[in-house]
């Protein structure tokens, strides 16, 4: 049983699971003598999880007849279960559907913001003539410079004039005395610090009530970049939460005393979501009542960190709840509540155009997940990691009965999950005590020690480094690409809400088409593809732009739209790609750390479109066909797992990568 533990990260998963079913289910008697009775004084040397487990497994063999143990022994990974109990029956679908439910709440919210940030025609507030009563386009034709190339009055600037003796003389007779009301021959032309806005265009904005125009044009785009912060927030806090384990001295707790419940010491992916949605829904109606841009920005800020952690949350559930065959349905499937929000979206904000009642109107629909949130399950994997497997048994037990399958006994069960976790956590509590012998007494130190050690896991070792590093930029590029080309609708020079229904209404199509080329094609090679077709519109669509300025709407709509079509496909690939190449233990944390790379890059998104463009309105879209251009080469060098189960140890990840390399090296010598 040594052997098996010490060299268990160096077999292949077939050898592994062979001789760990041949050692649990031997019927050997156990010697009792070492054993301690309760409520005596127990060795403070741990014998570690895999004796007890033997213990369990030969008690559970005991009781089981043939044909349970034959069940139980033919269950060697956690798919094989997900298998038996169904993957694509009414449970999963219902599961799918309460999943992918937070996905629409976190694109109301996420691309509204054009909508809370509508800038209708605005000029120069001139405060002594507004006094005077002059109207607004008398205002315009005397104060505001005019562009005969735009063929539009200057947003930003005015005249330097008398205006205090103007507005005394009146309108006519300031025109006639124009060159008395300047210092100079030629009135020079100044900035303002208040402006006024035609507010036939639109009612109330948050532009409009807080002047976020000219100079303070970048508080607007920061209400874009505050939403992304918080997804930085949530990434690096979610994984605390919805991924925490037992250390090894909570195990050995459990062990010595089964009935002390104070060893779980964990929260789960199901209680956080459920206490996202609650702040998620008071975050966003708090900021309806926002007196201030600035309370305005940390509201977004904290309301898109609850937001995103309750996704990150329901996607971990039902990516750890399928099997390799419906992983790529259901994972394509999940962002399709995306596209439905983004073209619901616009209808929404026509029909509720004052920001406040947009924002209550965007936020109330949190009240229908949190009354579905008792259909959500707790991952079942994650539930094995904490040796829950009596609750693990429930779940499986209440999906086959949902689904109609038949599984074996409730003996043959546990025997199959506890020999799973036993293979799922193995390495983990040996790495565990191995760190153990050598941290110091110091109790603050030692938690430091394994914080640090928990956080930089997904970069455990020089492949998973490169790996990590490599997911990273490509998030950072294809994040900024996504949103940069989502919401450039005033840079492309079409209207707002046509424009982001048809972004929505492109992305049904982008997502179906993950589910094609997932199986057919493979991760990577569909991860270049896209990149660079993304790359090629975009690319033709600034070029455009730069060489002319009467380029037709319905040619740069549509190479918007395919360019976006295209880097939505890419992201949700990346998406389900990164999930793949961690173990169980790495996965959460692992997603964490590239959302909030994604992060960095859909925070400069809203910039780049807002202060870039103001400078030049193809700049932009130059800048997103480079980032996808250089994601399709960074995604080359990363391992296919196409028809792979998700690994569940650090041995999947060496067996994933070498059987990559393998299939490498026989098409290249088919090639040659």
């Amino acid at each position: 049983m040594a052997s098996v533990v010490t060299h268990a990260a160096t077999q292949t998963p077939a050898t592994a699971a062979e001789r760990m079913a041949k050692n649990l289910f031997t019927k050997r008697k156990q010697d009792e003598d070492g054993r301690h009775h309760k409520g005596s004084t127990r060795s403070s040397t741990p014998a570690g999880p895999h004796g007890d487990v033997e213990q369990e497994m030969m008690s559970l063999s005991e009781e089981m007849d043939g044909e349970d143990e034959h069940a139980a022994s033919t269950l060697t990974c956690f798919e094989d279960i997900m298998n038996m109990v169904g993957s694509r029956g009414r449970w999963n679908v219902c599961l799918f559907l309460v999943c992918s439910f937070s996905t629409l709440l976190n694109a109301l919210i996420t691309m509204s913001y054009q909508f809370f940030g509508v800038t209708p025609d605005h000029w120069c507030r001139v405060e002594s003539l507004k006094e005077a009563n002059w109207t607004d386009q008398q205002i315009l034709d005397f104060a505001i410079p005019f562009d005969n190339k735009t063929g539009q009055h200057n947003k930003c600037h005015m005249y330097d004039y008398n205006y205090t003796k103007a507005a005394q003389l009146g309108y006519d007779a300031a025109v006639t005395y124009l060159h008395d009301l300047a210092d100079q021959d030629t009135p020079r032309v100044v900035s303002c610090s208040a402006r006024d806005f035609n507010l036939t265009q639109h009612e109330s904005s948050v532009v409009t009530e807080w002047d976020l125009v000219c100079d303070r044009r970048v508080l607007y785009s920061t209400t874009q970049a505050a939403n992304q912060i918080g997804y930085i927030i949530s990434s690096v806090l979610t994984p605390f939460f919805t991924d925490r384990e037992k250390t090894l001295e909570s195990y050995r707790r459990h062990q010595m005393c089964s009935s002390d419940k104070n060893y779980i010491n964990v929260f789960g992916r199901r209680p956080v979501a459920l206490c996202m949605s609650v702040l998620a829904l008071l975050q966003g109606l708090a900021s309806c009542l926002s007196p201030s841009v600035t309370v305005f920005i940390i509201f977004k800020c904290t309301h898109s960190t609850a937001i995103f952690s309750l996704v990150t949350c329901n996607f971990l559930i039902m990516m750890e709840m399928c099997t390799p065959s419906s992983r790529s349905t259901f994972g394509s499937l999940f962002s399709m509540a995306w596209a439905v929000a983004c073209m619901m979206l616009p209808g929404i904000a026509y029909l509720i155009k004052p920001w406040r009642y947009l924002q209550a109107a965007l936020t109330l629909p949190n009240l229908i997940f949190l009354l579905s949130w008792r259909f959500l399950p707790e991952s079942p994997r994650w539930l094995l990691l904490q040796d829950r497997y009596k609750d693990t048994e429930n779940l499986l037990v209440r999906i086959a009965a949902t689904n109609r399958r038949k599984i074996p006994s409730r003996g043959a069960l546990r025997a199959a999950l506890t020999r799973i976790s036993h293979q799922m956590r193995s390495e983990q509590y040996q790495r565990d005590h191995d760190n153990e012998k050598g941290e110091s007494e110091h109790k603050i130190r030692d938690k430091a020690l394994v914080t640090f050690r928990y956080v930089v896991s997904p970069y455990s070792t020089l492949q998973l480094a490169g790996r990590m590093c490599l997911l990273l930029m490509v998030w950072i590029f294809v994040a900024c690409a996504y949103y940069g080309i989502s919401l450039n609708a005033n840079n492309v020079s079409v209207d707002l809400y046509f424009y982001m229904f048809l972004g929505g209404l492109s992305e049904v199509p982008a997502y179906l088409l993950v589910m094609v080329l997932m199986v057919r094609a493979g991760r990577r090679p569909s991860l270049f593809g896209l990149f660079v077709v993304c790359a090629l519109f975009i690319a033709v669509n600034a070029g455009l732009m730069f060489a002319s300025t009467n380029v037709p709407v319905s040619a740069k709509i549509i190479l918007s739209l395919l360019g976006k079509m295209a880097v939505a496909t890419a992201f949700q690939i990346v998406y389900l790609f990164t999930a793949e190449l961690f173990t169980t233990h790495q996965r959460s944390l692992a997603i964490c750390h590239c959302c909030f790379a994604g992060r960095v890059g859909s925070i400069a998104s809203p910039y780049i479109n807002d202060i870039l463009g103001e400078t030049a309105v193809w700049a932009p879209s130059a800048v997103f066909s480079m980032m996808a251009l250089l994601s399709a080469f960074l995604s080359l060098p990363l391992p296919e797992t196409r028809n792979q189960n998700l690994p569940e140890a650090d041995y999947d990840l060496v067996r994933v990568k070498e059987e990559d390399d393998s299939k490498n090296t026989i098409s290249t010598v088919h090639s040659v």
